[in-house]
Parts: structure tokens; C-alpha cells; sequence
């Protein structure tokens, strides 16, 4: 039976991503299934090692068969930065009051650097971290699921759907009660649990893990047959730990 990780935003935690990771392959053995794994966007910004954790995700991708990379509006901040020359100030000054300094200081730049040479550096030398951001989906369908970063808009079918309210859209999505085209995984908007929130028409997996030390993965059938799953990572004691974990259900 085909099986689906979906991993919630990730914010530079290289740390959390790494063993999550070697928990979804375990798990997967453990199945007799191979790891799909989608990455719901927001692996960068906030957190102490984009760099790293880009790495990994691109690295797992090309592993990993039928796996991919959701766009998140951190990564837009990023190529908005790179590609946009005309307002790159503007961009940058949003972009870095947002964790983009962070990111930029994993890749080894300083804040004091001009931003022109900032991006053409990053252009130069990180050519397929942006390769990367700029195949990356926006949404991705399968089975009974639709997976995008931040939701959808409740009043268009699929197909119509604008891949930037798919990145940003927060209120009208998450106050929809009614039902959907299919279950949406996403992430974006931290859950008030800091848990897994199950919901009738939506899934929400993220669970803040920038700050709160839990990154969160959806284990999901593609047929919806069984009940999702979730591991979870905690980094409170002297290791960081994986756990399953119980979601909060809302109805």
C-alpha cells in the first residue's frame, strides 16, 4: 500500500531533521515500503543550519523515488531576494526581520556584506540549492491528500488554485469548517498544541519546531484505508528523541 511522510516546516533544525528522517526510513523497512517523503516547505530561515537542512532534503529527495519539495514563503523570500534586482532592499528588509539572516549565516555570509554581493555569491555558489528551490512543487496530490505549504483557498477547486495563496493563505483556509476537494496536509501556521492537529478537511503538522523542538511527520496511506500516524521529534533532554505521538483531534 502506497505510504506518504509528510514532514511539517523544519526552520534550519538540521538537528530534528536528521534522526526524523532515520526514523521515516526505519519505519518504512519496518512496513516493507519505501519512504515518499514530502517536504511541506519552510526547511530554511529561523533556525541555526538552513544550509545543512536544504542539503539533506535535496539529498533525500534524489534518493528517495516520488519524493518532493513544496515551496514554502520562506524559500520565496529567498528567491524574491536572489532574482528580484530592481526592490532587492525592500526584500531584503523583510526577508531578514523574517530569519533570513539566520539562513544567510549558515551559508556563510555576514550581515554587513552588501546585499548585491550577497546574492551574487549565493548565485554562484550555491547554483543548485536554487536549482532546487526553483524546481520545487507547489502542490502535490495523492490519493485522497492534497499536500501544499500553507493551505488553499476554500472557494476554488484545485485546479484554480494560485500557487502564492497556497504558500501565505492563513484565515479564510483555516477557518473553513466546510468540506474539501481532498484532506490538505500543510504546514506554515504553527498549531496552538504544538501536537499534530487532525481536523475533518485538513491535517496541520506544523508544530513550531524552531522553537519548540518538536518536528513533525503526517504517515499517511495514500487510500486513506488507515488512520494517519505521526512521529514527532523531542530535543528536551540529552538527545533528541522520536516518538509516535497522538494528534489533537478538532473535529
Amino acid at each position: 500500500m502506497p505510504r506518504i511522510y509528510a514532514v511539517g516546516d523544519i526552520h534550519g533544525r538540521y538537528d530534528l531533521l536528521e534522526p526524523l528522517l532515520a526514523a521515516i526510513h526505519a519505519d518504512a523497512a519496518s512496513g516493507g515500503v519505501s519512504a515518499r517523503i514530502v517536504f511541506l516547505g519552510d526547511v530554511i530561515d529561523r533556525g541555526p543550519e538552513s544550509r545543512q537542512a536544504l542539503a539533506l532534503v535535496i539529498e533525500t529527495i534524489r534518493d528517495c523515488p516520488g519524493s518532493a519539495l513544496i515551496l514554502g514563503n520562506h524559500e520565496e523570500f529567498l528567491l524574491r531576494f536572489l532574482g528580484d534586482t530592481v526592490t532587492r532592499e525592500k526584500i531584503a528588509r523583510n526577508w531578514f526581520a523574517n530569519g533570513g539572516l539566520a539562513t544567510l549565516a549558515s551559508y556563510g555570509f555576514d550581515e554587513r556584506d552588501r546585499i548585491d554581493t550577497i546574492a551574487n555569491r549565493f548565485l554562484r555558489d550555491f547554483s543548485a540549492h536554487v536549482e532546487a528551490l526553483n524546481r520545487a512543487d507547489w502542490m502535490v496530490t495523492a490519493g485522497r491528500y492534497c499536500f501544499v505549504h500553507g493551505g488553499i483557498d476554500p472557494a476554488l477547486p484545485l485546479a484554480r488554485q494560485d500557487p502564492e495563496t497556497t504558500r501565505w493563505i492563513r484565515g479564510r483556509f483555516l477557518d473553513h469548517r466546510g468540506p474539501l476537494e481532498k484532506i490538505v496536509v500543510h504546514g506554515h501556521t504553527p498549531t496552538d498544541s504544538l501536537l499534530p492537529e487532525l481536523h475533518a478537511n485538513r491535517i496541520a503538522i506544523d508544530t513550531g519546531a524552531v522553537y519548540s523542538g518538536h518536528l513533525t511527520c503526517a504517515v499517511l496511506d495514500e487510500d486513506g484505508g488507515t488512520p494517519p500516524r505521526f512521529l514527532a521529534t523531542d530535543d528536551h533532554g540529552e538527545k533528541v528523541e522520536i516518538a509516535e505521538v497522538s494528534p489533537l483531534q478538532c473535529g
